[in-house]
């Protein structure tokens, strides 16, 4: 269970969408004090779950905002609402301080679907992430290309908005994982054999077209652009009937690694978006993963730049990569 609240929510992202709804509660709240640092000092008493020091409530704001923040979490123990419950009491915290809102019907928002132009897919909300991403992986061979990759594009997007943690596939298929030219090239030689002798050529002329680029790639775009004339040769060459069988489908022949490209790492199956990576100051990274470490990320000016963080992250072992995972959702 990943436990957000205002010590582990950096850039307030969460607390924004907690509020948005409930006028009130902003009131209680905006002039709030919120210093992360202060939750190694707390007595195991200021926190509502005293065993994840969570939830702190040893003010009116911080009982407040606490409640708003356990509001999003599922699996939290009774023990804990009745403590938050006390603490509102205890600062005579009217209950419908977290009433939300009535509001007229927003209108369809593009954005809310994962293909925007086509209106499919919706998620807004957390559950509708998990259901997207089942559709995607029980029938994502049924859309187009570039519709496969969007759509698994934006659910990282929204699943990292809504704190979700989704299949590693999903990666591969949003076209966020790193290229082996000669991956690619082995299984374009396969496909030759199982190819038709009219479409022989074409698929030997693609792996020699690979010859003198880089060991890995990491262009999503002209990826993106190989698999789609991947597909439409083994289309053409009736090998789509041996996917999951013999051959991997054009989209997991291209992105072929575990390793994550672009922007984002993935820790241990989370992916983390490069913008919660550096809302992070340096001094976490230094007490996580220790200075030498974060020294080659250093950006030069006291803090860390992401892009070396990306790169160092994703050499660290299995075991650090989960302890970071935790400590950063």
């Amino acid at each position: 269970m990943t436990i957000i609240d205002q010590y582990r929510d950096p850039s307030l992202a969460v607390l924004v969408h907690l509020v948005a709804d409930r006028p009130r509660a902003v009131d209680l709240v905006k002039e709030a004090e919120i210093q992360p640092e202060e939750a190694d000092f707390l007595p195991e008493t200021a926190f509502a779950w005293p065993e994840k020091r969570a939830f702190p409530v040893h003010t009116r704001e911080h009982a407040v905002l606490s409640r708003l923040y356990r509001s999003n979490l599922a699996g939290v123990p009774p023990h804990v609402d009745e403590a938050l419950a006390q603490a509102c009491d205890l600062y005579d915290v009217p209950d419908d301080t977290f009433a939300r809102e009535k509001r007229a019907a927003a209108p369809d928002d593009p954005a809310d679907y994962l293909l925007p132009d086509l209106k499919r897919l919706p998620v807004r909300s957390a559950e509708q992430v998990k259901l997207a991403e089942r559709a995607l992986l029980d029938g994502y061979q049924k859309l187009a290309f570039e519709h496969r990759a969007e759509a698994c594009k934006r659910l990282i997007d929204k699943a990292a908005e809504y704190n979700v943690s989704l299949h590693p596939l999903m990666h591969k298929l949003a076209g966020f994982t790193v290229s082996s030219t000669q991956v690619v090239r082995d299984w374009l030689g396969a496909r030759q054999e199982a190819a038709p002798d009219a479409y022989k050529g074409a698929f030997q002329k693609l792996a020699d077209g690979l010859r003198g680029h880089p060991a890995e790639m990491r262009d999503r775009s002209a990826l993106i652009q190989l698999a789609e004339t991947i597909g439409e040769l083994d289309a053409k060459a009736g090998l789509v009937a041996h996917y999951d069988r013999r051959l991997p489908d054009p989209l997991e022949t291209v992105f072929n690694t575990e390793k994550v490209a672009g922007h984002g790492v993935d820790l241990n199956g989370h992916f983390i978006p490069m913008a919660r990576l550096a809302a992070y100051p340096a001094s976490f990274y230094t007490d996580v993963l220790g200075e030498d470490l974060v020294r080659e990320a250093s950006d030069g000016r006291g803090g860390v730049d992401p892009q070396k963080l990306a790169m160092v992250l994703d050499t660290l072992p299995r075991d650090m990569k989960i302890l970071l995972s935790q400590q950063l959702r």
